[in-house]
């Protein structure tokens, strides 16, 4: 473990205190400003009953236009906390947190800038970084609890719960399940460790949300004591939350930062899955950076005649002490609203599991209709908030209570017009038992069909003639009734009996709640002059 005799080592002597240095950052902001400018590694412990501990290391740098105060044994230096992510098939998670590592002293070193040196460990210098490496941040009998920390004014106890004790390998450590990591059950995940920094100083001078910065993890396959081991892997992104770590693997994630009036700061992101078979899936994520007021609920409208299914959340738990319970939010769908929110008020219970500082908790739901641009409701916790904070987020269109969702899906191939052809439909009316299917983009003078079924398939070039791709599978009914020409325009159109539709070997109706998919079949000509047929796209209809 480091200590105080490290300042003689560094060219460092205890002297009193001198005037603020002046920074060598560019353009450093007024005040002390700590930030993570290095995760520079990661410890691997083993496991107890399925939970596996880590620890990431993490180098301070101070880039503001002041010296931080470092002061060991009182309440007047940072706390580390440390984090843990998982990317997969869209969704982002905490799947882990640990404790807080207590700093007690300040090197005077140059990751992100000249260091301007304190000359004591007492404070860190205008431009100066210090490292704790991951194992001094898993050092148990330096971790305290997050509940006696406010992130947002950066004051906490001292002394502090459990100072001084050890335990097993998981106590106070990044805590994560197992399998959680195991590559058997998540062979695509993509992990990410988070380090964060609170210091009252950095807080007082309004420079407390620029304090988290996150790194990719690896995963090698193999284990140590029983443990999935997990290795830091790239650079480190300075000065954001890990949330943007899922933007880095899927760029149509929305990412908006709430910044409560007067108090802390959360940032939360949205992406859409679109399923293929006529739903989305929803996916949300809320990380609380600094608000003290911590997050009680989160609603999303989405119209009274939307249909939600699969509605889910995470968090990360809590452990070795903390006060607070691990009971999910309570979830609902009511008014047009999908709700989650916390089993007790403040009121019924202040160690609710509140989304508090420094966690970020997921939410999803699938819904049969595409997306657009929403108002998400972030409800708080504590008593003397400001109101619920209203933010965009993506999420489903509003659908009436007779109107049919209709959709584009499966791109279809060029034709010899050079440019792929187009299937939609008007006229939509399940009441009336109508719809017209039309095709354009076609060759001039080519004759067509329209098909339909109840299932999605990719299949290119069916039958081994053909140059386009069948976008139907299961049974394929084809409106043969109605032989059509693309005429000199290049497009044709059918009105359809919704009571009068082909299978493969009947007629049936459409169904209320059915999603159905079309698509047009016509004759082409190859670039070599030969006969051939091609596709348009594939067309989604979801019936109410």
């Amino acid at each position: 473990m480091r200590s105080l005799f490290t300042l003689a080592a560094a060219g460092l002597t205890a002297v009193g205190l001198t005037a603020p240095a002046t920074a060598q950052c560019p353009n450093p902001v007024s005040g002390p400003d700590v930030i993570v400018g290095s995760l520079n590694g990661i410890s691997n412990y083993g496991a107890v009953g399925g939970m596996a501990a880590y620890s990431l290391g993490t180098t301070s740098c101070n880039v503001g236009d002041a010296e931080l105060l470092w002061l060991a044994n009182n309440n007047q230096h940072p706390v580390i906390g440390q984090n843990i992510y998982r990317y997969e098939d869209g969704r982002f998670e905490q799947i882990g947190m640990s404790w807080l590592k207590h700093g007690f002293t300040a090197l005077q070193q140059n990751l992100c800038c000249s260091c301007q040196s304190s000359g004591t460990g007492t404070r860190l210098g205008a431009g100066c970084s210090d490292p704790y490496g991951s194992g001094l941040n898993g050092s148990q009998g330096g971790l305290g609890p997050r509940f006696q920390v406010n992130a947002y004014t950066g004051a906490f106890q001292y002394p502090y719960a459990a100072q001084g004790q050890s335990g097993d390998t998981i106590y106070k450590r990044i805590q994560v399940a197992n399998d959680d990591v195991d590559p058997s059950l998540h062979p695509n995940a993509v992990f990410y460790g988070e380090g964060q920094y609170i210091s009252p100083d950095d807080a007082a001078a309004g420079n407390g949300n620029n304090n988290v910065s996150y790194r990719l993890l690896s995963r090698p396959g193999t284990q140590t004591s029983g443990a999935w081991r997990l290795s830091t892997s790239g650079t480190t992104t300075r000065e954001l939350p890990a949330i943007y770590g899922w933007r880095d693997q899927d760029p149509s994630v929305v990412i908006k930062t709430i910044d409560v009036p007067n108090e802390g700061q959360f940032v939360a992101g949205s992406n859409v899955v679109d399923n293929g078979d006529g739903t989305w899936t929803y996916n949300y994520a809320i990380f609380n950076n600094t608000s003290d007021f911590s997050g009680q609920s989160f609603s999303i409208p989405v119209g009274a005649n939307a249909v939600v299914l699969d509605q889910g959340m995470s968090f990360p738990l809590y452990h070795s002490g903390e006060p607070y319970t691990n009971l999910e939010w309570t979830g609902s769908f009511s008014n047009g609203m999908v709700t989650w929110e916390t089993q007790n008020t403040f009121a019924d219970d202040p160690n609710a599991n509140a989304l508090r500082w420094g966690t970020m908790y997921s939410f999803w739901f699938t819904a049969g209709a595409p997306p657009e641009q929403k108002n998400g409701v972030l409800g708080l916790f504590k008593p003397g908030n400001p109101g619920p904070q209203v933010f965009d987020v993506l999420g489903p269109m509003d659908v009436g209570p007779n109107q049919a969702i209709v959709t584009n899906y499966c791109p279809a191939n060029p034709n010899s017009t050079l440019s792929p052809s187009s299937i939609g439909a008007s006229n939509v009316d399940p009441a009336g038992r109508t719809m017209t299917l039309e095709v354009t983009g076609l060759p001039a003078n080519q004759f067509g069909f329209f098909v339909t079924s109840l299932d999605t398939a990719v299949v290119p070039n069916p039958g081994g003639f053909s140059s386009g791709i069948l976008c139907l599978g299961g049974d394929i009914g084809r409106f043969d009734a109605s032989i059509l020409n693309s005429g000199p325009n290049g497009e044709f159109s059918l009105p359809v009996d919704l009571d009068m539709v082909p299978s493969s070997n009947s007629i049936v109706s459409v169904m209320a709640g059915e999603t159905r998919y079309f698509q047009a079949w016509h004759r082409d000509l190859s670039g070599l002059g030969t006969q051939t047929s091609n596709f348009s796209d594939g067309l989604r209809v979801i019936f109410p």
